[in-house]
Protein backbone atom coordinates (compact mmCIF):
# COMPACT_ATOMS: atom_id res chain seq x y z
CA UNK A 1 0.00 0.00 0.00
CA UNK A 2 1.65 3.15 -0.63
CA UNK A 3 -0.64 5.57 0.50
CA UNK A 4 0.69 7.21 4.11
CA UNK A 5 -2.57 7.55 5.38
CA UNK A 6 -4.92 6.20 7.69
CA UNK A 7 -7.67 5.30 6.48
CA UNK A 8 -10.99 6.48 8.47
CA UNK A 9 -12.49 2.92 9.65
CA UNK A 10 -8.79 2.04 10.30
CA UNK A 11 -8.34 5.40 12.57
CA UNK A 12 -11.33 4.36 14.11
CA UNK A 13 -10.60 0.85 15.14
CA UNK A 14 -7.25 2.34 16.40
CA UNK A 15 -8.98 4.66 18.71
CA UNK A 16 -11.14 1.98 20.23
CA UNK A 17 -9.12 -0.49 21.04
CA UNK A 18 -6.24 2.10 22.44
CA UNK A 19 -9.49 3.11 24.45
CA UNK A 20 -10.38 -0.41 25.65
CA UNK A 21 -6.53 -0.97 26.63
CA UNK A 22 -5.95 2.10 28.53
CA UNK A 23 -8.91 2.17 30.51
CA UNK A 24 -7.99 -1.71 31.67
CA UNK A 25 -4.64 -0.12 32.71
CA UNK A 26 -6.08 2.54 34.80
CA UNK A 27 -8.67 0.37 36.48
CA UNK A 28 -5.16 -1.70 37.51
CA UNK A 29 -3.56 1.82 38.09
CA UNK A 30 -6.33 2.53 40.32
CA UNK A 31 -6.69 -0.91 41.88
CA UNK A 32 -3.47 -1.01 43.10
CA UNK A 33 -2.93 2.94 44.57
CA UNK A 34 -6.56 1.73 46.51
CA UNK A 35 -4.98 -1.40 48.04
CA UNK A 36 -1.93 1.10 48.65
CA UNK A 37 -4.03 3.00 50.67
CA UNK A 38 -5.92 0.29 52.53
CA UNK A 39 -2.27 -0.99 53.33
CA UNK A 40 -1.54 2.60 55.12
CA UNK A 41 -5.16 2.74 56.50
CA UNK A 42 -4.13 -0.08 58.42
CA UNK A 43 -8.06 -1.69 57.70
CA UNK A 44 -6.94 -4.79 55.31
CA UNK A 45 -8.12 -7.97 56.94
CA UNK A 46 -5.64 -10.41 59.07
CA UNK A 47 -4.95 -13.79 57.41
CA UNK A 48 -3.01 -15.11 60.44
CA UNK A 49 -2.50 -14.40 63.81
CA UNK A 50 0.62 -15.99 63.96
CA UNK A 51 3.95 -16.12 61.98
CA UNK A 52 3.00 -16.99 58.44
CA UNK A 53 4.82 -19.68 56.63
CA UNK A 54 8.65 -18.61 55.68
CA UNK A 55 8.19 -20.87 52.99
CA UNK A 56 4.77 -19.38 51.37
CA UNK A 57 6.25 -15.65 51.68
CA UNK A 58 9.44 -16.56 49.79
CA UNK A 59 6.90 -18.34 46.95
CA UNK A 60 4.89 -15.29 47.09
CA UNK A 61 7.61 -12.83 46.75
CA UNK A 62 9.86 -14.60 43.85
CA UNK A 63 6.56 -15.13 42.01
CA UNK A 64 6.38 -11.40 42.20
CA UNK A 65 9.87 -10.83 40.90
CA UNK A 66 9.09 -13.59 37.99
CA UNK A 67 5.73 -11.82 37.29
CA UNK A 68 7.19 -8.43 36.94
CA UNK A 69 10.09 -9.78 34.68
CA UNK A 70 7.69 -11.91 32.76
CA UNK A 71 5.37 -8.41 31.77
CA UNK A 72 8.38 -6.38 30.64
CA UNK A 73 9.55 -9.49 28.46
CA UNK A 74 6.28 -10.03 27.20
CA UNK A 75 5.80 -6.90 25.84
CA UNK A 76 9.20 -6.35 24.01
CA UNK A 77 9.06 -9.48 22.46
CA UNK A 78 5.18 -9.27 21.55
CA UNK A 79 6.15 -6.14 20.32
CA UNK A 80 9.22 -6.38 18.40
CA UNK A 81 9.10 -4.62 14.83
CA UNK A 82 9.85 -7.67 12.83
CA UNK A 83 6.92 -9.63 15.07
CA UNK A 84 4.76 -6.56 14.26
CA UNK A 85 5.08 -6.27 10.75
CA UNK A 86 4.90 -10.22 10.29
CA UNK A 87 1.18 -9.90 11.82
CA UNK A 88 0.31 -6.86 9.40
CA UNK A 89 1.33 -8.74 6.50
CA UNK A 90 0.17 -11.71 7.03
CA UNK A 91 -3.27 -11.18 8.75
CA UNK A 92 -3.65 -7.69 8.59
CA UNK A 93 -3.88 -4.04 9.86
CA UNK A 94 -6.66 -4.96 12.50
CA UNK A 95 -4.95 -8.31 13.46
CA UNK A 96 -1.80 -5.82 14.23
CA UNK A 97 -4.01 -3.50 16.51
CA UNK A 98 -5.79 -6.37 18.02
CA UNK A 99 -2.14 -7.63 18.99
CA UNK A 100 -0.96 -4.08 20.65
CA UNK A 101 -4.35 -4.50 22.35
CA UNK A 102 -4.69 -8.02 23.96
CA UNK A 103 -0.68 -7.44 24.61
CA UNK A 104 -1.13 -3.95 26.61
CA UNK A 105 -4.10 -5.60 28.52
CA UNK A 106 -1.91 -9.00 29.01
CA UNK A 107 0.71 -6.77 31.05
CA UNK A 108 -1.74 -4.94 33.12
CA UNK A 109 -3.42 -7.73 34.36
CA UNK A 110 0.14 -9.06 35.55
CA UNK A 111 0.48 -5.95 37.01
CA UNK A 112 -2.50 -5.83 38.17
CA UNK A 113 -1.81 -9.78 39.68
CA UNK A 114 1.28 -8.36 41.40
CA UNK A 115 -0.62 -5.80 43.18
CA UNK A 116 -3.62 -8.17 44.20
CA UNK A 117 -0.46 -10.72 45.28
CA UNK A 118 1.25 -8.03 47.08
CA UNK A 119 -1.91 -7.46 49.36
CA UNK A 120 -2.22 -10.69 50.09
CA UNK A 121 0.76 -11.44 51.54
CA UNK A 122 0.49 -8.20 53.31
CA UNK A 123 -2.37 -9.63 54.83
CA UNK A 124 -0.42 -12.89 56.12
CA UNK A 125 2.36 -10.84 56.88
CA UNK A 126 0.35 -7.47 58.96
CA UNK A 127 3.11 -5.48 57.59
CA UNK A 128 2.06 -2.57 55.29
CA UNK A 129 5.77 -1.90 53.82
CA UNK A 130 5.25 -5.24 51.70
CA UNK A 131 1.99 -3.84 49.84
CA UNK A 132 4.23 -0.40 49.82
CA UNK A 133 6.63 -1.51 47.84
CA UNK A 134 5.36 -4.37 45.92
CA UNK A 135 2.44 -1.64 44.93
CA UNK A 136 4.91 0.58 43.58
CA UNK A 137 6.84 -2.47 41.69
CA UNK A 138 2.79 -2.77 39.98
CA UNK A 139 2.74 0.64 39.67
CA UNK A 140 6.13 -0.04 38.19
CA UNK A 141 4.80 -2.50 35.68
CA UNK A 142 1.38 -0.90 35.07
CA UNK A 143 2.67 2.27 34.03
CA UNK A 144 5.54 0.83 31.65
CA UNK A 145 2.33 -1.18 29.85
CA UNK A 146 0.32 1.93 29.75
CA UNK A 147 -0.95 2.45 26.08
CA UNK A 148 0.34 5.66 24.47
CA UNK A 149 -1.71 6.54 21.20
CA UNK A 150 0.83 7.95 19.76
CA UNK A 151 3.13 4.98 20.04
CA UNK A 152 0.60 2.77 18.38
CA UNK A 153 0.15 5.74 15.42
CA UNK A 154 3.55 5.92 14.72
CA UNK A 155 4.16 2.08 14.00
CA UNK A 156 0.65 1.72 12.25
CA UNK A 157 2.09 4.62 9.78
CA UNK A 158 5.82 3.16 9.53
CA UNK A 159 4.09 -0.21 8.77
CA UNK A 160 2.28 0.89 5.88
CA UNK A 161 4.86 3.18 4.85
CA UNK A 162 7.36 0.54 3.90
CA UNK A 163 3.94 -1.60 2.37
CA UNK A 164 4.33 -4.75 4.38
CA UNK A 165 0.52 -3.93 6.10
CA UNK A 166 -2.40 -6.16 4.25
CA UNK A 167 -5.44 -4.09 4.24
CA UNK A 168 -6.87 -7.73 3.95
CA UNK A 169 -9.78 -8.88 6.59
CA UNK A 170 -7.38 -10.85 9.10
CA UNK A 171 -7.08 -14.66 7.97
CA UNK A 172 -6.69 -17.87 10.70
CA UNK A 173 -3.57 -19.11 11.49
CA UNK A 174 -1.12 -18.37 14.44
CA UNK A 175 1.93 -15.68 13.86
Amino acid sequence: MESSRITTSTQNELVRRHRVAAMVTRAFIVLTIALIAVAFTGRAPVLGRGLPDPVLVAFLRISIVIMGIGAVTLRRTRFAAMRLQDIAAVRGVSALLATLQNTTVLVAVLGGLIALIGFFLMMLTVDASNMVFIGIAALAVLLYAYPRRAAWQRVLHGIQQSGDANDAPAKGGVV
